[in-house]
Parts: C-alpha cells; sequence; structure tokens
C-alpha cells in the first residue's frame, strides 16, 4: 500500500502543510505533534517526494551495493565484480559497508529506496532480514548475495555451495588421516556459515566420526580474531591435527598463531583456508584454499539484480559452485 501526506495528515488529525513541515525542517512544529507525525511516518516507512513523483517507473540507472562483511578479498573481489558489469551496462553503484551493524543497514536501505535507486544488491548482516519485507511489497528490486534470509523467498539471491565447499574441505582432510578438525568461523547468525558448517558436519558422518561442538571456534572474520580463535582452540583441544579456516583474514591470523604457538604447518596442524588471497600461494607453506571467481558471484549478482528490475517476479537462487586450490598446508 503506498501511503501519502494526505493519509499521513488524516491519522495525525494535522495538515497536509503540518506534515509537509515536519518532514521537510521548513517550519517549528510543536514536539508533540512532530513525534506524533514521525511515528507515522516510520509505521509506514513514507519515502517523500522524489519517490512519490517517480512512482519508479522511470529508470535512473543507479543501484546500490550493500555489504556486511568485513572487506576479505572474497568480498572485495565481489565488489569489484558488480562494479565491472555496473559499468559494462551503463550503471552507476552507490556502495555502502555497514560493517556487521544491522541497525545501519536498516538506515541505508532506507536512505537508497528514498534516492530513487533501480535496485539494491544487499549482504545481509544476519539470517533474519524480515524488515525487508516493506520494500518487496513496494515492489523495490532487491537481490541478496553471500549470505540470505530463507525466509524470504522471494528474493532472489546469488551465492557459493556453501554446503559442498565445507564438505568437499573436511572430506579432504579426513582423507588425509585427519580425524579431529577444528573449524574457525567469522559469524554465526548468517547462511555463509550454517551452510559450510552443515558440509563439514555432513562429511563427518559420511566419514563415520561424532561431531564435536568445541572444535568450533569464532574468529570474527578478522586477522587478530584468526590468532585468538587458534590459541584457544589449540590450547582447549589438545588432540586437533588439523583446521578448517571459513576467511582469509582469520587464515593470515591462524598461520601467525601456529608460529606463536611454536607449531609447525602441515607437519603438526594441516591446513585448509576460505577465499584464496592473492598471497596464498607464496607463504610458507602455501595454503590450500576453497577457491571460486568472487568477481564472477558479483558480476552474476548484477545481473540477477537486471533481472528482478525487468521481471519483479523473478526468484531464483543461483548457486557458484567452488573448487578446492591444494598446496602443501593440506599436506599434499
Amino acid at each position: 500500500m503506498k501511503i501519502t501526506i494526505k493519509d499521513i495528515a488524516r491519522e495525525a488529525g494535522v495538515s497536509t502543510a503540518t506534515v509537509s513541515h515536519v518532514i521537510n525542517g521548513t517550519k517549528n512544529i510543536s514536539e508533540g505533534k512532530t513525534k506524533l507525525i514521525k511515528g507515522i511516518i516510520d509505521k509506514y516507512n513514507y519515502v517523500p517526494d522524489i519517490r512519490a513523483k517517480n512512482l519508479r517507473n522511470l529508470k535512473t540507472k543507479t543501484a546500490g551495493l550493500v555489504v556486511s562483511s568485513f572487506p576479505d578479498s572474497h568480498v572485495s573481489g565481489i565488489v569489484n565484480g558488480v562494479g565491472k558489469r555496473a559499468r559494462e551496462l551503463g550503471y552507476q553503484m552507490l556502495f555502502i559497508n555497514t560493517i556487521e551493524d544491522q541497525e545501519y543497514e536498516k538506515e541505508t536501505i532506507k536512505l537508497l529506496s528514498s534516492h530513487m535507486v533501480d535496485g539494491i544488491i544487499i549482504t545481509p548482516s544476519k539470517m533474519d532480514s524480515q524488515y525487508l519485507k516493506k520494500y518487496i511489497e513496494q515492489n523495490l528490486p532487491i537481490i541478496q548475495v553471500l549470505r540470505y534470509d530463507p525466509n524470504l523467498p522471494l528474493i532472489p539471491k546469488v551465492t557459493m555451495d556453501d554446503f559442498q565447499a565445507g564438505y568437499d574441505a573436511t572430506v579432504h582432510l579426513l582423507q588425509h588421516g585427519h580425524h579431529h578438525i577444528g573449524l574457525i568461523y567469522a559469524k554465526a547468525d548468517v547462511t555463509s556459515t550454517t551452510g559450510r558448517i552443515e558440509g563439514y558436519k555432513a562429511a563427518l558422518k559420511d566419514y563415520h566420526f561424532t561431531f564435536n561442538e568445541s572444535y568450533l571456534e569464532l574468529g570474527n572474520a578478522t586477522v587478530e580474531g584468526g590468532l585468538k580463535a587458534i590459541k584457544h582452540l589449540i590450547n582447549r583441544e589438545k588432540q586437533i591435527t588439523s583446521l578448517f579456516v571459513l576467511n582469509d583474514l582469520m587464515t593470515v591470523g591462524a598461520m601467525q598463531g601456529l608460529t606463536a604457538l611454536s607449531l609447525k604447518c602441515p607437519e603438526d596442524i594441516a591446513l585448509i583456508g576460505f577465499g584464496d588471497f592473492p598471497a596464498a600461494n607464496i607463504t610458507s607453506p602455501p595454503i590450500t584454499n576453497v577457491s571460486m571467481s568472487s568477481e564472477t558471484v558479483g558480476q552474476t549478482a548484477f545481473d540477477v539484480l537486471l533481472n528482478k528490475i525487468n521481471n519483479p517476479s523473478y526468484s531464483r537462487h543461483i548457486q557458484i559452485p567452488a573448487s578446492l586450490m591444494i598446496r602443501r598446508s593440506c599436506g599434499c
């Protein structure tokens, strides 16, 4: 339902001019009326003027990209891919990184929708993104990339096959004789993490090993987080002989942690990372990584957004497969 200034004025029991003054800050209105009017505006997610005038039937050739995850090489590659495809197709991109802050994310989406972008690509900060429903109902084209809310089936998605990536990496370590595999993850309540951990669990089950919750450690997607995580994990679970690290910054931290603990890789602890950052093949030892073309993900995401803009009923989930770049850190 589209809300108008008249509707707001009627519900607040004031004139349309009073509502307009509150929205535009052009006249001092009493605190009580201002609070009432702003409450109604927030209630209906009303966006003034520019969006109402254009009615979304005029293309601005501008789209928004909202990234919530920390900027590792994988995320940077996706951003580059989106930007490249946008330029090829004559679009401008507005890029915002909310650094895992959902309240900032909500304000960002509201701002972008009010300034007439044709659509938005978002990496949500949490699995629960129900606040996006109101924008879907207003026919704002939105797609989710890397992560998604499973309870929003009408939003198209572009992700990697996280389950298979987690499964393949774990199987590789199991086939090297590692039965006690630690896992360092970046963030708990997002589908990319849950998918990879489910793949890890499935591989253990298929090889008749029991999943141990205490083998998981939060690393917060940073180098420092990876360093702290490996120290906690190895000191707590001394039987661990290998690691699966779900982010390249944490992989760097994990390698630093092994050195600090006087452990050799792969002799003492084998390791598989995630994201395949540019220096992975020249470290000592070179790091085995789950790898995928991040730019391909970004380019695909922009193509999917255009599909959604041109076909509002489009709701496909595209999963892009990953591969394992085998190097020496896993014991190969």
